[in-house]
This record gives C-alpha cells, structure tokens and sequence, in this order.
C-alpha cells in the first residue's frame, strides 16, 4: 500500500505531499486539474515509464528541467521509501530507503499497478504495437527477467540496425548482435506464448461469469517454426541480405502481432465498439487476476489505477469490475463527481483544484 505521495514538478504538480491511510481512493475535480498525473505518478513509480506518453520528458512541469516522484511503501513485513528523480539531460537516480539503486530492473515492480483507462480500448482497436505493449508490461511486472530480455534485445536491435545502414558493416559486430537477439528472442517469444494461452483462459472465464456465451482468442502471430535459439541464430542470419537492403530488421519480437478474436470475428476490423469496450476491460481485469494469483504472498504490493471507467459499465460489467478489483491491496479513482456507488462509501476522498489537493 502506498501511505505518502511526494512529487516535486511532476506535470502540474510544482510540490505536492499527500498522505492515505484508505484502501480505496478517490480523486475528484473537474477535467484538466491533475487528477490523472497522479495515477501517472504512481504508475511511473512502479515501472518509470508513463501509461499515457513514451516520452519521459513530457512528465516534467513545463518549464522545468527535472522532476520527483517519491513513495512510502507499505508491504506485508517491512516498509520502503522508494524515489526517482530525473534531472536536465535526462540523468535518473533511483534510490530505495536512500540507497541508490543503479539498475532499473531492481527498482521496477517494488510496487505492481494495474491501470485501467479510457484508452484501453485502444488494445484492441488500434495498430499492433499497442498490443505488443500490453502483453509486454503484463508479462514485465510478473517477470523482471522478461523486462531484462527486452532490454537486450532492444539494445542489439538497434545496432543490428546501425550495420545494416552501413556500407561497410562491421560483420563480426553483426554476429555478436545477433548471438544476444537470439537468446533474447527465444525468452521473449516463449514467454508471450504463455501468457497468450494463460490471458485468453482469464478473458473467457470473467465473460462466463458475466453470463456472455461469446468465446475469446488470441493468434499470436510469431514467424518462427520451433523455439531455440539456434534457430533465431540461423534466421537472423539467413535474412541479412534482404536487411542490407530493407536497413532494418525485419524479423523478431518487433514484428510480432498478438491478433483478437471475439465470437470468431477479428476484432480490430469487424468488432463494434461495445465488444472492443468489453473486451479491453476483460483484458485488464484478466492481467489483475493473473498479477494477484502470481503474487499472492503480498496482494498489498498490488495496485489499481482507474482514471474515470466506471461510469459508462452496466450493472452486471460495475458488480464484475468492482469484485475483480477488490483483490487489490489498494485502489486509486478518478471521478469529476462524487460516485454514489455503494462501493465508495468508505473511501478516502480527495479534491483537486489545478494541481492542489485537498482531503475532504
């Protein structure tokens, strides 16, 4: 559980102290005001990066050259004060307890968030790189290992890429890049076929519980016939020459797409909207489900982020929403209003007026 949100020039925020003692939270106040930066904050706090840019520079207040973003952490045995700062050039310092930590992979996941927004929908109506993202932070805060794995590849992605726009590439670098994309390609396709077939039995089972006969899948598709690393090895290789050509690599991880089905319909193209509003709610309710059962010694190291969702859901989607979500050590809301739901009776209210907070 989060017991105190410290934030210096993040967004909106130029100083900011906010103390919970609730399980459920609940930030009110008219649009535009920041009550979304701080579901932002906590998110980047879990996994330093934002759910709504990829570009860490946006989160600093405008004119500013740096930013904060601090937690007290309360876990099942101990307590921990987790910090990040990013200051001008893009320097981060990480530290836990006023100990720096120097790799982000030991930093990540010292809290374990699942946010639930109005662009979700976007999983499953948008280009596919959107849905690599999703499968790969649902694996990533299972799995710091997976995180590793896309570090590597990304990195020896890049300088593949590097050679293949070079005239006269080095072709022994080539090798020793491709050598770290295969043992990182095997980890990272193997794993996504796991959490496919583990998401689309999740996905199904709330959608049996809400009394919806349709069935869900997933084909992942990967360009590859068996998994082992030779066989990466031998493809990246056996495709060079048509990468010196294209300047890029064609095959790998980056290439993948994770394709929807719902009732046997390919969703992006013929789903209507309120299948696609279903489905990515099911999604992120199956990642929670999957991240609770993984890290069942200590659910309150688990928590939700929802940015103003519960109001468009029927009766039966709020009741499946609301149970699903409750498995959480901690919640945090959004609402331009107070909800009247009796789920926020006992709730920890917040007011937010351009970037002040105050507890009502």
């Amino acid at each position: 559980m989060i017991k105190r949100l410290l934030l210096n020039n993040f967004r909106n925020y130029e100083s900011a102290e906010i103390t919970f003692s609730s399980r459920n939270i609940v930030f009110s106040g008219r649009n535009g005001q920041g009550k979304t930066n701080l579901l932002e904050a906590l998110f980047f706090l879990s996994v330093l990066r934002s759910f709504r840019t990829s570009k860490t520079g946006d989160i600093k207040k405008i004119g500013c050259n740096s930013f904060y973003a601090a937690a007290d952490v309360r876990k099942k045995k101990w307590a921990e004060f987790i910090e990040v700062k990013y200051s001008e050039g893009g320097k981060r310092r990480l530290s836990i307890d006023s100990s720096p930590v120097l790799k982000a992979s030991e930093f990540i996941n010292q809290i374990r968030v699942v946010v639930f927004s109005p662009d979700d929908i976007n999983i499953v109506t948008s280009n596919s790189g959107i849905r690599r993202r999703f499968m790969d932070m649902l694996i990533s805060v299972i799995d710091p290992f997976y995180l590793n794995a896309l570090r590597d590849y990304g990195a020896a992605l890049k300088n593949r890429n590097a050679l293949l726009r070079d005239n006269k590439a080095d072709l022994i670098s080539m090798d020793a890049y491709e050598e770290i994309m295969a043992e990182n390609c095997f980890k990272i396709i193997k794993e996504r076929k796991k959490y496919t077939d583990i998401l689309i039995k999740e996905v199904n089972r709330l959608l049996a519980e809400m009394g919806n006969g349709n069935i869900f899948g997933i084909r992942y598709r990967a360009e590859i016939k068996n998994i082992s690393i030779a066989f990466f090895r031998e493809k990246f290789k056996n495709e060079r020459s048509r990468d010196f050509k294209r300047g890029f690599t064609a095959f790998g991880p980056q290439s993948d797409e994770f394709e929807l089905f719902f009732s046997n319909i390919l969703m992006r193209s013929f789903a209507s909207a309120g299948q696609c509003r279903l489905i990515s709610l099911c999604l992120k309710m199956a990642k929670l489900k999957i991240l609770c059962e993984s890290d069942c010694s200590d659910l309150e190291n688990v928590l939700v982020l929802v940015d103003d969702v519960t109001g468009e859901l029927d009766e039966i989607m709020r009741g499946m929403f609301f149970k699903v979500i409750s498995r959480a050590g901690q919640a945090f809301f959004t609402f331009t209003e107070k909800p009247d739901f009796d789920f926020f009776k006992d709730c920890e209210y917040y007011n937010i007026v351009n970037g002040e907070v105050k507890k009502k």
